[in-house]
């Protein structure tokens, strides 16, 4: 993962022009575990390409299939596809499970909900039409769940976004927001202009970032301003924000001082040579008693528009922002601290199936962790079967709301809580 998030980087800031990329798929073969058998090969992709695919179907076939969409893979041209993380589980409870490389990599969203729905079209073709069917994604395979459920309403049968990026172009005004706000708050006057190079690092992060506003639990008065404001940016005071912001990326890097670069134009793949990230909506908070009026900062920040013409929110959009209107069962994990795909992502899509007048189909769970997609095997495990017992019984199981107090979310969805977790009796 830590590779993936560091091509990202080095994406995100160097506003390379359209890539006209050459993806080569690996080799999918893989072995099936026993009592099982398994499928892979390629197939021509949606717009381009090729993409490459794995099936695994158990002897005891319950009639129900998984897809999985993977999460973010960087600009390598080789395209992996991957294995679900509690594959042995799926196969042991009879469930048979589909993953699609996608034909690209990059924030490649539309390409992974058109092909992992090509695939599952497949499936019914080479071993037999499933009863049911589910979509489990990661990262932004959060998102190809998002989109894949406005696109194709009724092609799943209920969803399981975990540590997603549901709300999509909202993660990219995310990383712009935060760096605004180190611009103001420092003074810096590297927005939006910075390029996340070793220069960057070297003159602006070093020289001028970190000393004035130190590091998380380290924080000058300037310091404590800027964290203020992120922790209303990123979702608000939860278990582990600030262990989250802490973890290392790789030397000197970490999540805290990624995001101070990330203003330029462009998103990984498509339309890079336009500012599809803004602030522009964005009401920043702030405590009060740090001495930064919450009107002075909403007035001083930069604000970035985007060009209207890469923000389409409906419709066959390359990457955008869901309509909330969902019509099957949708359980959804988020790892408390999440440093990269913040909890942010989970309050916006919230708000937004509340407004379509879904919120009844939708549960969300909050995971007393620091990392990204940092979820153990049961956690896995029993929202997958909670998820479940919802599509075949029509037992909605319980949640979070993730609009109120979050301060102290997660416990009765943590399995096992942390050994340095306050809650841990």
């Amino acid at each position: 993962m830590k590779r993936f998030l560091l091509a990202l980087l080095t994406t995100l800031a160097s506003n390379l022009p359209a890539l006209a990329q050459n993806w080569v798929v690996e080799d999918p073969k893989f072995d099936a575990l026993p009592n099982a058998t398994a499928y892979y090969g390629a197939r021509p992709g949606v717009f381009a390409g090729q993409y490459g695919y794995r099936i695994e179907v158990p002897k005891n076939w319950n009639g129900e299939l998984v897809m999985y969409a993977h999460g973010f893979q960087g600009m390598q041209p080789t395209l992996r596809a991957s294995l679900p993380p509690i594959r042995e589980w799926f196969i042991q409870n009879g469930y048979a499970w589909a993953a699609s490389s996608f034909s690209a990599n990059g924030w490649a969203v539309r390409e992974g909900t058109d092909e992992t729905r090509d695939l599952a079209l497949y499936f019914s073709q080479l071993v037999s039409k499933p009863k049911r069917t589910y979509l489990f994604g990661a990262s932004m395979g959060g998102n190809v769940v998002s989109d894949s459920l406005g696109n194709y309403p009724t092609f799943y049968d209920g969803a399981m976004p975990v540590c997603g990026a549901l709300t999509g172009l909202e993660l990219f005004d995310y990383f712009l927001s935060y760096a605004a706000a180190a611009d103001y708050v420092t003074g810096g006057n590297f927005v939006p202009n910075v390029q996340s190079d070793s220069d960057f690092f070297i003159k602006t992060y070093f020289g001028v970032i970190l000393p004035t506003l130190g590091t998380p639990g380290n924080y000058t008065a300037k310091g404590k301003q800027f964290d203020s404001i992120i922790k209303y940016l990123s979702g608000g005071e939860r278990p582990y924000r600030t262990e989250g912001l802490n973890l290392t990326l790789g030397g000197p890097l970490t999540y805290y001082s990624a995001w101070f670069g990330s203003s330029k134009p462009g998103i990984i793949n498509h339309n890079t040579d336009k500012q599809v990230a803004t602030n522009d909506y964005v009401q920043y908070r702030i405590d009060a008693g740090l001495g930064l009026e919450q009107s002075v900062l909403n007035s001083g920040v930069k604000r970035i528009k985007a060009d209207p013409a890469v923000r389409i929110t409906a419709g066959r959009y390359w990457y955008g922002i869901p309509s909330g209107r969902i019509l099957v069962p949708v359980m959804s994990l988020h790892t408390s601290g999440d440093p990269f795909v913040p909890v942010n992502m989970e309050i916006s899509y919230r708000q937004k199936v509340n407004a379509a007048g879904r919120g009844d189909l939708l549960v969300q769970r909050l995971i007393r962790r620091p990392g990204h997609c940092e979820f153990t095997p049961a956690e896995f495990q029993q929202g997958f079967s909670d998820l479940a017992k919802w599509v075949n019984n029509g037992v909605k199981p319980e949640g979070e709301d993730v609009l109120g107090d979050i301060s102290n979310a997660g416990v009765k969805w943590t399995i096992p809580l942390r050994d340095d977790d306050p809650m841990k009796k």
